[in-house]
């Protein structure tokens, strides 16, 4: 359990909740709330749900999941399915799924399985969820939550204890305020050509967290992650506007700024505060009011303090990962290759039924199997190489060829996915090594066996009710 103060929880709370209910009451959201699409796509929950929650309660035998893991994995899916699925607005969504994730962190009695198992459930429904397009594919709902998360996992996993609470606490306000300027700026950015309005507004939310950091956490020595802050906010305008319209044609310079923008931010960040300089650039990409590359690129930085804190738990070569190591080597090269693969799917009309099954199969199986038949380096490795290349295809496929491919962009749902079930299955890794040639063998021909199934029962019931690529309109001739 981690105990933050009462006075901080209900200042961000008290922020939250004038957020919340200013809009919610001003807009009359609650006259589009509707009960109808809960049986309508009930069918997409089951295929998420019944299966994570199968081979979790399988894990349980072999001490590897806990009861607790299920009820947590099945709260990250059915929470956010319902609040999609009953018609509430993004944005409101993605404000009471942070307060979600607060109450799973900060409850008596919280561990670190809590946070990884709400991870793979919330994880698996958005995956599933955006590809279904139930209504909309978009990140803004689940990107706090995921970034709180995913940096108090870190926090518990290799951060220092003793700032624990103070880490918390900074990336918990560092969120509250880039809501607060999302919901604030409405009159300010629409006509905004210069952009002088969005410099002061990220300025602004600058100047808000160094107030925090003085004066409620009494940190002045982190005093200057605050600039790094207002630097973040004015990043997530600038992808904001890189995002790619509807009917834009392609520009790879647009892919080269984008990926150069975010190698900037990744080096400053973690040469300067480590993994809690990503996990405030991260938070900062919920300012961001339209769908698309922000917050893609926000998901990417929040995954890298998922990764370090895998690393943390169970590799023990401190200095990392050695990719000269056979394994390794081989390990990266399968990493890369799986989103290769999986982004190809996208192109494939006959094959986009199988992407919702393919970017939650891969999530979940490509670590367990690593864990078992590897140990934790080759882990690692695989880990990172998906990571690097989600983000290469996610960020930049989209201007490099005039070719749109719709929902492209849930591919960087897969590396967190995947390293939070690396985590939750981490005792596998000493299984593994315990275990003779002849069982795993084995167990390699019972996974083939149930590949197969999964795959025929997959395509009779995906056959006729499917996401199908939106058809392109034919050529004229002259």
């Amino acid at each position: 359990m981690m105990a933050l103060s009462s006075n901080i929880l209900n200042l961000f709370g008290a922020v939250l909740a004038v957020i919340f209910l200013w809009s919610f009451v001003r807009a009359q959201a609650w006259k589009e709330l509707s009960a109808k699409n809960l049986v309508a796509s009930v069918k997409p929950l089951l295929f998420t749900l019944i299966p994570l929650c199968a081979l979790a309660f399988i894990g349980t035998f072999a001490k590897v999941c806990t009861y607790w893991d299920i009820a947590y994995i099945a709260l990250g899916v059915v929470v956010p399915y319902v609040l999609s699925q009953v018609g509430l607005p993004v944005f409101y969504r993605s404000i009471l799924l942070l307060v979600l994730s607060a109450v799973v962190v900060l409850h008596p009695g919280a561990v670190i399985g809590d946070i990884t198992s709400t991870l793979i459930g919330l994880l698996s429904w958005k995956a599933m969820e955006n590809m279904h397009k139930l209504p909309e594919s978009t990140f803004e709902d689940i990107l706090p939550a995921f970034v709180f998360l995913s940096s108090t996992f870190w926090f518990k996993v290799g951060g220092s204890t003793g700032d624990e609470v103070r880490n918390t606490t900074l990336v918990l306000a560092s969120l509250v305020i880039g809501l607060f300027l999302r919901w604030s700026e409405r009159p300010l950015v629409g006509n905004d050509p210069y952009w002088w309005r969005r410099i002061l507004i990220a300025a602004s939310g600058g100047l808000f967290l160094l107030v925090v950091i003085n004066k409620l956490l009494l940190a002045p020595k982190i005093a200057t992650i605050a600039a790094l802050a207002g630097a973040s906010f004015f990043f997530a305008y600038l992808f904001e506007k890189l995002t790619q319209e509807d009917g834009e044609k392609g520009e790879m310079l647009k892919g080269f700024k984008s990926l150069v923008f975010v190698g900037i931010l990744t080096l400053l960040a973690t040469r300067l505060f480590g993994m809690l300089g990503l996990c405030v650039v991260a938070s900062a990409a919920v300012v961001a009011r339209k769908p698309g590359l922000a917050q893609t690129v926000g998901i990417f930085f929040s995954s890298r303090v998922l990764l370090q804190g895998f690393m943390s738990a169970y590799n023990a070569n401190v200095t990392g990962v050695n990719i000269m190591h056979t394994y390794c080597y081989a390990a990266m090269f399968g990493g890369i290759l799986a989103m290769f693969v999986i982004s190809s799917l996208f192109r494939e009309t006959d094959a986009r039924k199988y992407l919702p099954f393919a970017l939650v199969g891969a999530g979940v199986t490509l670590p367990v199997v690593s864990n078992y038949f590897l140990h934790a380096e080759p882990s690692c490795a695989l880990l990172s190489s998906v990571l690097v290349g989600a983000v290469l295809l996610a960020v930049f496929l989209q201007h490099a060829y005039d070719l749109k491919l719709p929902e492209h962009e849930n591919i960087i749902l897969v590396p967190p996915l995947m390293m939070s079930v690396a985590y939750l299955s981490g005792p596998l890794i000493e299984l593994g090594n315990d275990a003779p040639s002849n069982l795993k063998t084995q167990v390699i021909a019972v996974l083939l066996v149930v590949a197969i199934i999964v795959c025929v029962v997959t395509h009779l019931l995906t056959g006729k009710n499917a996401p199908v690529k939106p058809a392109e309109p034919e050529a004229k001739t002259e």
